[in-house]
Order: C-alpha cells, then sequence, then structure tokens
C-alpha cells in the first residue's frame, strides 16, 4: 500500500511532453534574471532621498528653528527701560504703553516702567527728582535700551543718557530734538507734530471756516508744541494764540472765542490749574465743561480727546508712536546702531469726529464728509 501510495503521486508530477520538461530544465538559468526584474519593480516604490521635511518623514520629525524663534532665542533676556513723562492713568500714556507692550509681544525681552508724573506735578523740583530717580532706575535695572517719553523726559532724564554706553530711543517729543543733543550716535527716535493744517482742512469741509482761535494750558510741552504750529502754511486766520494759566482763564477764554472765531483748537487740557493755585484740575472736569460751553466746533490732535468729547481733528494715535519707537528698540537690539537710524515721525493720521457733539452744535454730517473718517461714539 505504501509503495502503490509513493507511485501514484510521482506520476501526478511527471511531466508528459517534452516542450513542458524543457522548459522545467530551463528554469534555473531564469531565476536570475526574474529577481532582478522584482528588485527594479521594488525601487520604483520607494521614496527618493530627500531634504524636504515634506518629503522625508523623519526628517520632519526634527526640530526646527523659525526665523521668529531664532529672534526670540537671540533676544530673550534683553531688557527695555520705559520712562514715561507722565502718569499711567493719562490715556496718552496708556495707549504708548499698549503700542509698546504689542510689539514686544513673545520676543522674549523684559520691560521695566517708570512714571515721572510731571504732568500732575509740574513744579521743577519734583520734575528734577523724578529724573534723579529715573537715572537711578538706569543704574539699577541696567536696561539694553531706553525708551523715553515725551518733553519732561528728554529734559530731566534722557539727555543725560547722550553718547553714554545706553541706546536711547525718544518719542512724543514735541520740541526740537537738537534742544536735548539729539540725534547722537547713541540716540535717535519719534518726533510729535500735531496735524494742524490737515484738521483745519477737516473742520472747513464741513462748515465755513475762516477765523480760529488756538488755546491750550500754559505747559512746556505745550509751548513746544505751539511754535511748530505757529510755522504752519494754514488756510485760515488766526485770531488769537492762548495760554491759559487756570481754569477761571478757561471758561473765559472758551466763552470769549465764541463769539469771536469759527473754531476753536485746543492743544491740550490735560494740566490747567485749579483757580489761585498750583494743583492741576481734574481733566475731565475741564473737558466736560469746554463740551458743554462751547457753541462753536472745538479741534484736538489726540484720538482720546475726540473720544472725550471735543468735536474733530486730525488725531495722533498713541499706540502708533509706541509701536514705532519699539520697533527702533528692536532693531537696535539686532545689531543697528542708533545713530544710523533717523530721526521719523508718525506716517500718518487719523480723520476723527465726534458724532455726539456735532449733533449738539445742529452740524449734519453728510456722506462726503464721513467717507473716510472715524465716527465716535461707534453706533
Amino acid at each position: 500500500m505504501q509503495s502503490t501510495a509513493a507511485s501514484t503521486t510521482n506520476c501526478l508530477f511527471r511531466p508528459r511532453r517534452p516542450a513542458v520538461r524543457r522548459l522545467i530544465a530551463g528554469l534555473p538559468r531564469l531565476l536570475p534574471l526574474f529577481g532582478l526584474l522584482v528588485l527594479l519593480g521594488c525601487r520604483e516604490d520607494l521614496p527618493e532621498k530627500s531634504q524636504d521635511p515634506r518629503e522625508n518623514p523623519q526628517s520632519a520629525l526634527q526640530p526646527r528653528a523659525t526665523a521668529g524663534s531664532q529672534q526670540e532665542q537671540r533676544l530673550s533676556g534683553k531688557r527695555i527701560l520705559l520712562v514715561h513723562s507722565y502718569h499711567p492713568e493719562y490715556a496718552w500714556v496708556d495707549t504708548i504703553t499698549q503700542g509698546v507692550r504689542s510689539t514686544l509681544a513673545d520676543s522674549g525681552i523684559d520691560l521695566d516702567i517708570f512714571y515721572m508724573d510731571t504732568k500732575r506735578h509740574p513744579d521743577a523740583a519734583w520734575k528734577s527728582e523724578s529724573g534723579r530717580k529715573a537715572m537711578e532706575r538706569v543704574a539699577e535695572y541696567k536696561p539694553d535700551v531706553v525708551l523715553a517719553i515725551d518733553d519732561d523726559a528728554q529734559t530731566h532724564f534722557a539727555r543725560q543718557l547722550v553718547r553714554g554706553p545706553t541706546p536711547v530711543v525718544f518719542c512724543g517729543v514735541d520740541a526740537d530734538p537738537s534742544k536735548y543733543g539729539y540725534p547722537a550716535s547713541n540716540v535717535t527716535g519719534i518726533i510729535e507734530r500735531p496735524h494742524f493744517r490737515e484738521s483745519i482742512a477737516l473742520v472747513a469741509g464741513i462748515r465755513p471756516t475762516r477765523r480760529i482761535a488756538v488755546m491750550s494750558c500754559n505747559d512746556s510741552t505745550s509751548i513746544a508744541a505751539l511754535g511748530f504750529m505757529r510755522q504752519d502754511n494754514i488756510a485760515v486766520e488766526v485770531a488769537e494764540w492762548r495760554m491759559v494759566d487756570d481754569f477761571d482763564q478757561w471758561k473765559q477764554a472758551v466763552l470769549h472765542f465764541n463769539e469771536t472765531v469759527d473754531a476753536l483748537v485746543i492743544r491740550s487740557y490735560q494740566a490747567v490749574p485749579k483757580p489761585g493755585g498750583k494743583e492741576i484740575e481734574d481733566p475731565k472736569a475741564v473737558v466736560d465743561w469746554t463740551v458743554q460751553n462751547a457753541t462753536i466746533p472745538t479741534i484736538a490732535f489726540h484720538d482720546f480727546e475726540i473720544k472725550d468729547g471735543l468735536m474733530l481733528g486730525v488725531v495722533k494715535s498713541g499706540h502708533e508712536y509706541g509701536s514705532m519707537a519699539t520697533e527702533y528698540a528692536l532693531q537696535i537690539l539686532n545689531g543697528d546702531s542708533p545713530g544710523a537710524l533717523a530721526i521719523k515721525r508718525t506716517k500718518t493720521g487719523i480723520p476723527m469726529i465726534n458724532r455726539s457733539t456735532a449733533a449738539r452744535l445742529g452740524i449734519n454730517l453728510a456722506d462726503d464728509v464721513i467717507r473716510g473718517v472715524t465716527l465716535v461714539p461707534e453706533k
């Protein structure tokens, strides 16, 4: 039985035709060629070696440094000291600080802020002492760059750093920078200039305007600003440039100009003293009284002043000032020399109208007038 079974199995696999037998006999010689074809087919399915991580999965797993992360690593631990002339509650100061912080976001840079508070304390002794304290802060903090904001910070502080080892970027300077020894090898910055001519054109497009007056509280920054405004070639007559010494004088001036001019330019109401003293009146009280009693358009140069109720202006943005100054600081930290960076102005003013004040004065804001204008309060 076993032999029968074996014989049957052998018969099943025994080729019965000569051609088939020859084919099987030649198979050993064809095996190398068959193997080569199989290898070539597999190679076509393999990915080509590439340096592009999108094509090379292994490369994609490796951490890569972006330009932003490289800059953050390079600047991490650097220090900027922001020295404000005024106090943190002042809207101009707050918006500049916002511009600084937003520009420094994710940079890894440490920011320290010092407030000289000279708007609320305008006496010479306070200003001198606050400047001394700011210098002490520099010695303690050892900043890589100083941002010095507004003129009092230059007069009583930053000018002492000229041609020293610490880079300085000034911002919001109303006076000629040369007054403080700028520019210098270690100093550059952003000057502040009101959009006077543009603001006059804005009010003239709303109602006939032939004569205007310009008034302000009698502080050092306003004196400097009015000096530059006098140099502007505007298309209307300036009947008077008036600096007021207290709130009573302020009220008298507003009522007088209601009767004598077509529009009133208000440079600043932030440092109006109380009657008969040196203590500063609450700016909100000053602007609220002005808005309620002015019967002519009031013109201002800061966005927060229009929001406070003055009627219109082509305004400056504190956020833009802070951002531009900080961009210069970043360039310096990345290796640029401060002396090689040109002193410049902000790029654009923002046309702005307070619709509530215009309505109170019975002024219709036509569509062609408000096109491209920021209206407050917003609808």
